[in-house]
């Protein structure tokens, strides 16, 4: 999926916002990280003057800042190697290494940044990453295990959420009804009174409207591409865009379906919100 967000070009305000809201979350979360490791922050400490705020402020924003700069990474690692499948232990183990090694990227760059603010202790750096590590190594690294387990939650929660939309529809073939599992359908082609179902089994037709079929469709994972044309979105290989503004998707299967102009933002955002999932 990535490659095809890649190849569609996918608008860049949507990227933009995206990437401001992982950020906004991130740092929301590192922020209550640092004042729960510090409880003093809240409770004990009272700065004496103007100046010891300003520090401190400065301080906790940066930790925060710092933290929510890593968390891109962090979600982008849970969407690409989800723990589940026959890969659950190999992935696992990989997040466990990522969660020691970013462990240490925060931490050395903490330490760099406390060494920036005014007013900072004059130990030697070696022995501040050295100390930082003995005394909130694995706090930090559980804290990042924390994140990836509620991104993990929120995933699992999102598509276990029940489901208004139909799952499968019967047709009439050749005398006989046929139940069709809308899951194995690549692609909906608008044929006058009749829509055609295309699988990779083959095209069955139904007869419907275009309007009152697509309304129970899930939009999770179909989306209209031309007022003839519905595809399915895990069905798509690549998209590539096109002169006077519409595009070529190219299937799984091989098959090739224009993209109308009015369609193409509709079809990069679901796929883009696909790749969030």
């Amino acid at each position: 999926m990535t490659d095809i967000l890649r190849t569609a070009a996918i608008d860049p305000r949507q990227r933009v916002r995206h990437a401001l809201r992982d950020l906004s979350l991130g740092f929301l979360y590192w922020l209550g990280f640092v004042l729960v490791l510090e409880p003093g922050n809240l409770m004990h400490w009272t700065p004496p003057d103007l100046a010891g705020w300003t520090h401190e402020i400065l301080r906790l924003a940066g930790a925060g800042l710092l933290g929510g700069a890593a968390t891109p990474f962090i979600l982008a690692l849970t969407r690409r190697l989800p723990i589940e499948g026959p890969s659950a232990i190999r992935r696992g183990a990989t997040h466990l290494a990522f969660c020691a090694g970013m462990a240490l990227v925060l931490i050395v760059a903490s330490c760099l940044l406390a060494k920036a603010l005014p007013g900072a202790a004059q130990e030697p750096l070696a022995q501040a990453i050295a100390e930082e590590l003995v005394a909130n190594g694995l706090l930090v690294a559980a804290c990042i295990a924390g994140l990836i387990v509620l991104a993990h939650a929120a995933r699992v929660i999102r598509g276990q959420a029940p489901s208004a939309y139909a799952g499968d529809v019967t047709v009439r073939q050749r005398g006989h009804l046929e139940r069709i599992d809308l899951a194995q359908v690549d692609w909906i082609e608008s044929q006058g009174n009749y829509l055609a179902l295309h699988s990779q089994s083959g095209a069955r037709l139904v007869r419907q409207t275009a309007k009152t079929f697509e309304a129970g469709l899930d939009p999770r994972r179909f989306v209209r591409i031309h007022r003839r044309a519905i595809v399915a979105l895990d069905a798509v290989q690549s998209v590539t865009p096109l002169a006077a503004g519409d595009a070529s998707v190219r299937l799984k299967t091989g098959e090739t379906l224009r993209v109308s102009r009015s369609r193409r933002q509709d079809l990069w955002t679901a796929l883009e919100r696909l790749e969030t999932r």
